[in-house]
């Protein structure tokens, strides 16, 4: 299958760190097209590239488009097993995390807009932000439970990717997570991929001004 991977900054786009992730762990060779966000035309250009809903990510596989990162996630699963856990029961909780993470933590995302290379950050702590952040932390505290691997669902998969970005922005905003779920949370930001993903969005020059707050 020829991929071609169509995302937005890397120091911005969560979405975008997912699916490039997923491809990563995958091991599926890859173009990459980076559409800068927020910009006039923006959404045209990923549409001009296939994207329908003019949202990135989009990955072009074999020239036909798929966007949104859940399906993105189950077309790789058809070509690379490991995406998902082996077990059926695993499986479908791993489904369940990723789907939680699709669906809501709205409340942090709106208090801690995605800027990987920021730090020190302030975020406005309201009751909902800290639900989702112990949301979080209650989910990071049960990985290490089997014997494959210290991660989720015993070896690295899709339900760690989807908590990656997650993972930035406790980083930039500082936040404080319960000292059941730190080690994972380290472990995940230390990952080579995910370390990679973060150095490479540290590296571009690009930048979009509202989400570039001074760091405190």
């Amino acid at each position: 299958m020829g991929c071609t991977l169509i995302i937005g900054n890397k120091n911005y786009s969560s979405w975008s760190m997912r699916a490039w992730l997923l491809l990563r762990l995958a091991k599926m060779p890859f173009e990459e097209i980076v559409i800068p966000l927020y910009r006039e035309n923006s959404q045209d250009a990923v549409r001009n590239l296939g994207g329908e809903t003019g949202l990135v990510p989009v990955l072009l596989a074999d020239g036909h488009p798929i966007w949104d990162t859940l399906a993105i996630t189950e077309t790789l699963f058809e070509q690379y097993s490991q995406i998902w856990p082996a077990d059926p029961t695993r499986r479908a909780r791993a489904r369940s995390y990723a789907g939680e993470v699709h669906s809501s933590l709205n409340p942090l995302r709106n208090a801690m807009p995605v800027n990987t290379r920021g730090r020190n950050r302030r975020a406005q702590m309201d009751a909902a932000v800290r639900a989702d952040i112990g949301r979080v932390c209650k989910i990071w505290a049960t990985a290490g439970r089997h014997p494959e691997g210290p991660w989720l669902f015993g070896e690295f998969c899709a339900a760690d990717i989807m908590f990656a970005p997650v993972a930035a922005r406790f980083q930039t905003y500082v936040v404080t997570v319960t000292p059941d779920a730190l080690p994972y949370y380290q472990m995940l930001l230390d990952h080579p991929l995910v370390a990679e993903w973060l150095a490479l969005g540290a590296a571009e020059t690009d930048t979009i001004p509202m989400f570039e707050l001074p760091d405190q």
